[in-house]
């Protein structure tokens, strides 16, 4: 019996000190959380768990899982927290107090607010499953609008948004857009600098390929400003570019609204999530200059069988899931993975769907591993 034990201990001692090995185990822990918990063990496991290369096999293998969603009713000024798979009451406090702040974007675990209206208007970020950081202090007040951007006459709208880059910088960017007889678009892009002060002014004028009135702001990943119109266009523009310059990409012939999102592709490109009916498109859009590729297209079931409009909401990351609402509904969000297109109905009790926004809340990625002193090395 010893000598079965002496030899058991050293078959283990030979997989913990294989590295390839122990990375086949920590690649089977399934959580985030968990791979966290075991990096504490030493050093030598705290570093392989932390290997980009480690990290991209196991975030293929375990896509960040989505925790819920925010949803903040415009109209009757409401807001709460809806779970998916967290019931963690750190979650449901961050928007428990609507003086605090309605929010306006979320991600990777921060939860973007906007405190105040127009030129008043102050934001604060929050880490709800963070709650011994508290509340990040308020970020310094936009810049301020200059004085010959004031909408006249001639001009049709000016627009501001504060949102977060939906890529891997945790960058923090405030936009004004102005657009000005008809096809005259002029872009002013701060980006938050750490020690919480905005950097230099990024400033782009150009000209609409088509007549528009009404362009706004959809989303920032990879160091581009993706902006959607009413002429049938996405207008972007590249500002982390050494000369910012526009792009405009004409959306596919068979998206003849607006009733789409956008969502952010690893590779550099993006998709489009497009409803019609009770019908959802995916689209993506390469980066090598061939266009537009569809991805998938099918029937939302609970629509069909209730012979309802959908209405897309919010789009996660690389198309993964898509949170829609039923156009003549008050009580329903549907949840559509759109990998496998299950479909997950939840009950909320708001204002019809075009009068409120959604801001999913995902698991952090990629995990933030501590740092180990010699005494908290248990590989020794």
């Amino acid at each position: 019996m010893h000598i079965a034990r002496v030899m058991d201990q050293a078959s283990m001692a030979d997989v913990i000190g294989d590295n390839d090995l122990l990375h086949e185990i920590l690649l089977r822990l399934g959580l985030p959380a968990v791979l966290v918990r075991a990096a504490l063990v030493s050093k030598r496991w705290r570093g392989l768990a932390a290997d980009p290369r480690f990290l991209r096999r196991f975030r293929h293998r375990h896509p960040p899982s989505l925790l819920g969603f925010y949803v903040h009713d415009d109209r009757y000024r409401r807001q709460q927290f809806v779970p998916v798979v967290s019931e963690a009451p750190e979650l449901h406090f961050a928007v428990s107090d609507p003086s605090a702040g309605v929010p306006v974007d979320c991600r990777n675990g921060r939860l973007l607010l906007k405190v105040g209206e127009f030129t008043t208007a102050q934001y604060l970020v929050r880490r709800p499953l963070c709650p011994t950081q508290g509340v990040i202090p308020i970020l310094p007040p936009p810049p301020q609008l200059p004085v010959d951007w004031v909408p006249m006459p001639s001009r049709l709208c000016s627009k501001s948004a504060c949102l977060l880059s939906r890529d891997s910088s945790d960058n923090i960017v405030f936009v004004y857009l102005l657009l000005g007889g008809s096809r005259k678009l002029s872009v002013q892009v701060y980006v938050l600098q750490s020690g919480g002060v905005w950097g230099e002014v990024i400033v782009a004028q150009g000209e609409l390929h088509a007549l528009s009135r009404d362009v706004w702001v959809e989303m920032v990943a990879h160091g581009k400003l993706y902006m959607a119109s009413d002429n049938g266009c996405i207008h972007g523009l590249d500002f982390a570019a050494p000369r910012p310059q526009f792009f405009t990409i004409k959306l596919p012939n068979e998206v003849g609204d607006n009733n789409y999102e956008l969502s952010s592709g690893d590779d550099g490109g993006f998709f489009l999530i497009h409803g019609e009916r009770f019908q959802l498109s995916v689209w993506h859009h390469e980066t090598d200059g061939k266009g537009w590729v569809l991805v998938d297209r099918f029937c939302v079931r609970v629509a069909r069988d209730r012979w309802e409009k959908i209405l897309v909401l919010r789009a996660g990351d690389n198309a993964e899931y898509v949170l829609l609402g039923l156009r003549t509904s008050s009580v329903n969000i549907i949840c559509v993975d759109l990998r496998s297109r299950k479909e997950t109905v939840y009950e909320v009790r708001l204002s019809l769907p075009l009068y409120i926004n959604v801001f999913p809340f995902m698991a952090v990625w990629p995990p933030v591993f501590p740092v180990l002193n010699d005494e908290d090395d248990q590989g020794k």
